[in-house]
């Protein structure tokens, strides 16, 4: 299979992920308490949509890119398996730690995982910095400024 099919290829799952993300969005999840407020919907099908568009850019980008010449005679592109693989390891114990240590423990540990291991990002400042600003920083718009519940965590609430 040539770059271009792949490519091509790639688009269209990633189009039909988004558009089935955002029907199952729009279909299960409450749309808010009132007529103007942001509701429990709003960033899942926000998200859906905006895959939906990268995706159709990336395909009328693949469609118009010339076959022919260097960019054909560049070979494939091999794919980086082991980090795909740890962060979906990442990710997935992420989500059990939501559940047993709390929104508020679990994403710093995330943070130092990504940038640890996928990033090689090793200064102890950077990492703390990090960890600490995307667990406070997410913690107050969602938890706080929009009031979307945050899991406490079952051996350790910290709220």
């Amino acid at each position: 299979m040539t770059d271009l099919r792949k490519d091509l290829v790639l688009g269209l799952v990633l189009l039909a992920a988004g558009a089935g993300w955002s029907a199952l969005a729009w279909a299960t999840l409450s749309p808010g308490f009132g007529g103007g407020d942001i509701g429990p919907r709003a960033f899942p099908l926000a998200f859906g949509v905006i895959l939906m568009g990268l995706s159709a850019l990336f395909i009328a980008n693949t469609l118009g890119r010339d076959t022919g010449g260097a960019a054909a005679k560049e070979g494939s592109a091999s794919i980086l398996w082991g980090p795909a693989l740890l962060l979906l390891l990442e990710i997935a114990v992420y989500g059990a730690l939501l559940e047993k240590i709390g929104f508020v423990l679990a994403t710093p540990l995330l943070v130092l995982a990504v940038l640890g291991a996928n990033l090689k990002i090793r200064g102890p400042l950077t990492l703390a910095a990090m960890a600490a600003g995307l667990t406070a920083g997410c913690w107050l718009v969602f938890g706080k400024l929009l009031g979307i519940y945050l899991p406490g965590g079952t051996w350790v609430d910290l709220g």
